[in-house]
């Protein structure tokens, strides 16, 4: 009977896990963010977010705060879905995939890692780093190669009690991350607002 309920709790993961990529994702779907790029152009930004399930996928904004777009979707994979059951009862022995650290290369394309890392009794490791890259509409993943080269973005900066912060002068907008969240600043203005409304 135990192993009877145990397959049928695997099977609703895997099921739940390989849900359709085409559902709406909101602001609500976004747990707290912990890295971002603006775009060479200064109209998009790229961030990493935690989603509900526990995991890092990759995002994209527009400057503005529309057009939010999730590009990745290891919150689906059925890894994912196991970790968080596992978390929820602070077990150890299982793997995460995470998708972190996005970068603009030359050609308009965000490259990323994708981690995985094995939650053990004595802490986290990482077993593997594959680098990847996607167009900002989500489409062609794939791996990322030499001709895929990474523009280098000034280094964000710390700023009062703000984790990271970059600047848009195209916008005349300084965009900071603050409370695992992205906030704007808009020169003239005295106090920043979210980003993503």
């Amino acid at each position: 009977m135990l192993r009877a309920a145990l397959y049928l709790v695997i099977f609703g993961v895997i099921m739940g896990g390989c849900a359709s990529q085409a559902a709406s994702y909101t602001k609500n779907d976004i747990v707290k963010i912990t890295d971002f790029e603006l775009s060479p152009d200064e109209s998009k930004v790229a961030f990493s977010a935690v989603t509900p399930v526990g995991n890092l996928d990759i995002w994209i904004v527009n400057i503005d705060g529309k057009n939010l777009k999730k590009l990745t979707f290891e919150d689906h994979s059925p890894t994912n879905h196991i970790a968080r059951f596992f978390k929820k009862y602070h077990w150890a022995n299982y793997f995460e995939i995470d998708m972190h650290s996005p970068k603009w290369t030359g050609d308009g394309q965000i490259a990323f890692c994708q981690e995985l890392k094995k939650y053990e009794m004595w802490g986290p490791r990482t077993i593997s780093k594959r680098f990847r890259t996607i167009k900002p509409d989500g489409t062609d993943k794939k791996s990322q190669t030499d001709l895929d080269r990474v523009i280098k973005q000034e280094s964000a900066t710390h700023i009062n009690r703000f984790k990271f912060s970059s600047r848009s002068e195209k916008n005349k907008i300084t965009i900071l991350l603050k409370n695992d969240y992205l906030w704007i600043l808009r020169d003239g203005e005295i106090g920043p607002k979210k980003l993503i409304q």
